[in-house]
């Protein structure tokens, strides 16, 4: 059946007499009087809600300001290559002087300076005389018996080579208490350093007498020692009376002695 055409009115009363003869014996009556009415559709309104209307989540990336990296240079410039120095060979008497503290040091040796000179080693021993050798040499010997197994190191080495060992001290030490002085060095140490070295205890006599030498030494390199006396007394010096009455008396008399001094010399002889 289309949708277009009515449907058949139906009979209820023959519909109600095959109900009863089933065993249904209910009322059609409702069914006639629905038939009647019209049917009235009532369509409840749906109620719309209006949902609030969510914003939604901004997708904007704020723009950064974009840092522009320096541009790459590739540098095509060819890379000079420099030739390294040759290694400095040691001398023969840099050789010596090497395996001379080698023997006396051994393992303690190798250990600070290695098997073979170099570096300032080379500097060093082509500058030393052959008596600063020495004296190097008994330095370090004299280090060893006071019980220092190590050797110096490269800046002690360089100084050895200048100051006195302990017995060049006794020796110069007991040249200038004698008044016997064999260099200028001495001879100033004499001249304005030996009233206190008479007067100090034998165990600092030593240890002062080597403070005094260097003092020395640093003058001579400044130019400044000076050992010889004046030639003459300043203008502004006095004489004391001691000196007049001599002076008068060596003009009298000369050089030879008052005779009454004379005569009690012969007396006692």
């Amino acid at each position: 059946m289309s949708s277009g055409k009515k449907p058949k009115n139906l009979d209820f009363g023959a519909m109600e007499k095959k109900l009863r003869e089933m065993g249904v014996s209910g009322n059609l009556e409702h069914l006639k009087s629905a038939k009647s009415e019209p049917s009235v559709q009532v369509s409840k309104p749906s109620e719309s809600v209006a949902k609030p209307k969510m914003d939604a989540p901004s997708t904007q990336v704020r723009a950064t300001p974009s840092v522009e990296s320096p541009p790459v240079v590739n540098d095509t410039r060819p890379m000079l290559q420099t030739d390294g120095e040759p290694e400095r060979q040691p001398s023969d008497w840099c050789n010596y002087i090497f395996g001379t503290l080698l023997s006396i040091y051994e393992s303690t040796w190798i250990k600070s300076y290695g098997r073979r000179p170099t570096g300032r080693f080379l500097d060093f021993a082509d500058s030393l005389t052959e008596a600063e050798l020495m004296r190097v040499i008994q330095h370090c010997r004299e280090r060893l018996q006071a019980g220092e197994r190590w050797p110096p190191i490269m800046g002690e080495l360089a100084l050895l080579k200048s100051q006195l060992t302990e017995s060049e001290s006794l020796e110069a030490l007991n040249r200038v208490v004698t008044k016997t002085p064999k260099n200028q060095i001495e001879k100033w140490i004499m001249q304005n350093k030996g009233y206190e070295l008479r007067r100090l205890p034998q165990s600092m006599i030593v240890r002062r007498f080597k403070e005094f030498y260097r003092e020395a030494m640093s003058l001579q390199e400044k130019g400044k020692l000076v050992t010889e006396a004046p030639k003459a007394l300043p203008s502004q010096s006095v004489k004391n009376l001691v000196d007049l009455k001599r002076e008068e008396y060596e003009q009298q008399h000369g050089k030879a002695l008052d005779p009454r001094i004379q005569a009690i010399l012969d007396r006692k002889a």
